[in-house]
């Protein structure tokens, strides 16, 4: 279904696979070519947050959006983009992950992305996925207390427990009362963020069984979408 525009929005959106495509690894996916201008004239008339499972000065590289605030690694880190940037994870959690560090599994074509506060298992394009797949799903149950694992599309990731989307959607939304959020998102993480707000308008970007109320089918029209936010605020 056609997702609505509501008069006072509140933006709080994914970017991997919502304003930029999945690419084949994380630095390849470039935002929409309208993504950046998009947001920042969303931003002058609305409140607008990035929640993505990037470290902020990741995204910083693809997205030059100065001063958009954000949480990154799913809610382990706050800040704005080209600002100062706080980590919000306690020591003990991180000692835990380093210890996670130096027994990772070695399997063919797998890929490790080392978020600071997350680690990331990527196993799209290995030779035999099925196989990655079930040799992680036994990995992912000797993880130390504390630590949980969340699959995503074609990755794994490690991170400390208390964290996470739908957490970070709960407080954004509880600051801005007043208005009603508009949440999109395309793979597990974002359904937390779904759940979490089960009035807001809550949108898939893809295919896939989810809990949004409302779907869109690729970054194209998630970009055609909130330039209507734009048009309705210059008949306004």
């Amino acid at each position: 279904m056609q997702p609505p525009k509501v008069k006072d929005p509140l933006f709080i959106l994914d970017y991997d696979g919502t304003l930029a495509p999945i690419a084949a690894t994380p630095e390849a996916a470039r935002p929409h070519p309208e993504a950046a201008p998009v947001l920042m004239a969303l931003a002058r008339r609305h409140p607008v947050f990035l929640v993505t499972g990037r470290r902020l000065w990741d995204l910083e590289r693809l997205l030059p959006v100065r001063g958009l605030p954000a949480f990154g690694v799913h809610g382990m880190e706050y800040g704005v983009l080209f600002g100062q940037v706080q980590s919000l994870v306690p020591e003990a959690a991180l000692a835990r992950l380093e210890y996670v560090r130096e027994g990772l599994p070695e399997l063919p074509g797998l890929r490790v992305e080392d978020k600071g506060p997350a680690i990331a298992l990527h196993f799209r394009g290995v030779p035999d996925e099925a196989a990655v797949q079930a040799a992680l799903e036994g990995w992912a149950k000797t993880l130390p207390e504390g630590l949980e694992a969340l699959w995503g599309k074609k990755v794994l990731e490690v991170r400390p427990r208390g964290f996470g989307k739908g957490r970070v959607a709960k407080a954004i939304a509880a600051r801005h009362p007043e208005r009603t959020p508009v949440v999109i998102g395309d793979d597990a993480t974002d359904e937390e963020m779904f759940q979490a707000l089960p009035d807001a308008i809550t949108i898939k970007v893809g295919e896939g069984p989810t809990a949004a109320r409302y779907r869109l089918k690729n970054v194209d029209a998630v970009i055609a979408y909130l330039k209507q936010y734009l048009e309705q605020d210059e008949e306004k």
